[in-house]
């Protein structure tokens, strides 16, 4: 009986231990599922089915910690299975859910069906090293909302994981349709502007050429009749009408620029010159000009029309601003660069070739001042009464430049000449220009 009663008080006091250690063990995983909910640990993996396999994954850098929950991006670590191990604050807020119902919850149920089989492939066979992916989603207020995730691998103990940086793009989207949406309205208001006075010069030809026709027979028949003060009118509409033909032929030849597709093909610009010094050779004899090309000029991709335009725009403007009792002199010189040579080339760019092309004339030169407006349209430095002209021709420089993507530069003082630098891409760039 004594060893009975001996036997039950020592099952008695093993139960009471048992007793103990369940329930310090059932405080531990209260403590567990507190601190998850409150993000304090990452996660808790089951190794086996046995309660004493529990392992806790703890973050011991608190710092490290810190910085992840005040990320902006969204931060999520899962499982296989779509189980989510660890969330920030910001991945909460971006599903619009509480953190505390993120955590131990499924991934999928976080994610539209549309985009959950964007992830399912890498739960299956892990991605390679920081894969990305680029979704929409609706955000808590039912707006689209765009991100970029990066996935990465992690092994946590026994136990492989997917480690999802969740960087929400909407404003850098929204911002580029809109600035796609002002390009597009743009390139309408210039066509639509290039279009209406491409339309308007030639409704005022005919006018125009009336009014020359009518005063230069009013100026033949009957000049010698009309009073000198008549006679200077006479003189004066002569001359505007003449002054107003050239400025709607520049204008038509700057709209019909504007409007004109780009066909890129190789341009032999040594033969360009030579042609261009051709059909210059009177005003070159005329002026004694010394034009010459440092070295051989080389073939290029684009339009072979408006090279010859540029080109021979920059050499008669060489000419046409020379000073008075002095021979025009005029050096055509070349380089090929890199991007990083180049002065505000784009970061993009810094790797890329250019053609740079050195058109130095020994003329009046101007202002520094006026250097950002030379390139204006309509803009003269100079008088009527000293140079012709209406100021077109390096607005229409710098059309054809910009149309090629490059950048047109010029670099004066006065009375010492001026240096015009036209940079030009080696590769065609769709479309972007690099500066």
């Amino acid at each position: 009986m004594t060893k009975n009663i001996d036997h039950l008080i020592k099952e008695n006091e093993a139960l009471n231990l048992q007793i103990d250690e369940l329930h310090t063990r059932l405080i531990e995983a209260n403590d567990i599922i507190g601190s998850i909910q409150k993000g304090k640990i990452d996660a808790v993996l089951a190794s086996g089915n046995e309660l004493g396999k529990l392992l806790v994954s703890k973050t011991d850098d608190q710092a490290y910690r810190m910085f992840i929950e005040n990320m902006s991006e969204g931060v999520v670590t899962l499982l296989s299975d779509g189980m989510i191990l660890y969330s920030n604050s910001s991945f909460a807020r971006m599903v619009g859910f509480p953190l505390e119902n993120v955590i131990g919850s499924n991934f999928r149920q976080f994610v539209p069906d549309k985009n959950i089989g964007v992830f399912e492939v890498y739960f299956e066979e892990y991605p390679p090293a920081n894969t990305k992916v680029e979704l929409t989603m609706a955000g808590p207020e039912a707006e689209d909302m765009h991100f970029i995730v990066s996935i990465n691998t992690l092994q946590i103990q026994e136990f492989a994981a997917l480690s999802l940086v969740w960087t929400d793009v909407t404003e850098q989207k929204q911002a580029a349709e809109k600035l796609k949406t002002i390009n597009e309205n743009l390139e309408q208001a210039n066509a639509e502007l290039a279009t209406f006075a491409h339309i308007a010069s030639h409704d005022l030809q005919e006018p125009l050429r009336k009014i020359m026709t009518y005063s230069s027979l009013l100026k033949h028949d009957y000049y010698g009749i009309i009073p000198e003060k008549g006679q200077e009118y006479m003189n004066k509409i002569v001359r505007t009408s003449s002054r107003m033909r050239e400025l709607i032929n520049d204008i038509l030849d700057y709209s019909h620029v504007s409007m004109e597709k780009i066909v890129f093909k190789p341009v032999n610009l040594q033969t360009v010159i030579d042609d261009i010094m051709s059909d210059l050779e009177i005003v070159i004899q005329e002026t004694g000009a010394e034009i010459k090309i440092e070295k051989e000029l080389p073939v290029i991709e684009a339009d072979s029309i408006q090279m010859r335009q540029l080109f021979q725009n920059l050499i008669s403007n060489s000419l046409k601003f020379k000073k008075h009792d002095t021979i025009p002199r005029i050096n055509i010189g070349y380089e090929n660069k890199m991007g990083k040579e180049i002065e505000h080339t784009h970061e993009n760019m810094q790797e890329e070739p250019f053609h740079v092309f050195l058109i130095r004339d020994n003329g009046i030169g101007f202002d520094p001042q006026y250097s950002n407006r030379i390139f204006t349209i309509f803009q003269r430095l100079n008088s009527n009464s000293r140079f012709k002209g209406t100021g077109i021709g390096l607005a229409i420089c710098k059309k054809i430049v910009d149309k090629h993507h490059g950048y047109i530069k010029a670099e004066s003082k006065l009375d010492e000449g001026t240096l015009f630098t036209v940079t030009l891409p080696v590769h065609v760039l769709g479309g972007k220009t690099y500066l």
